[in-house]
């Protein structure tokens, strides 16, 4: 069994997963009920919306960058135990698998 990789938490990590998972949250309401909760709940185009859409914005490029780092740190500690994943293909030159 792999042990579970740990991200790093620091002070913008759960913030930043809040806002992304409030954000997922208004699109899947926009998506099914054509319901925007956000633009309810502060006003259409009040400076408080377009605040909380931008912040949520962030907080979505802040995690894809956390994750990544997150990748390559445990792809180089791979590369250095000399472990390999199993991707679950296998290809040869007869495409006989």
């Amino acid at each position: 069994m792999h042990k579970m990789h740990k991200m790093p938490m620091d002070k913008l990590y759960i913030p930043s997963k809040l806002l992304v998972v409030i954000g997922a949250i208004n699109w899947g309401l926009v998506g099914l009920l054509n319901f925007d909760l956000v633009a309810a709940i502060f006003g259409k185009k009040s400076f408080i919306s377009r605040l909380v859409y931008t912040l949520v914005g962030l907080a979505g490029a802040y995690l894809i960058v956390k994750y990544k780092e997150k990748y390559l740190a445990m792809k180089e500690h791979e590369e250095i135990r000399g472990k390999r994943r199993y991707s679950g293909k296998q290809y040869s030159w007869s495409g006989i698998q």
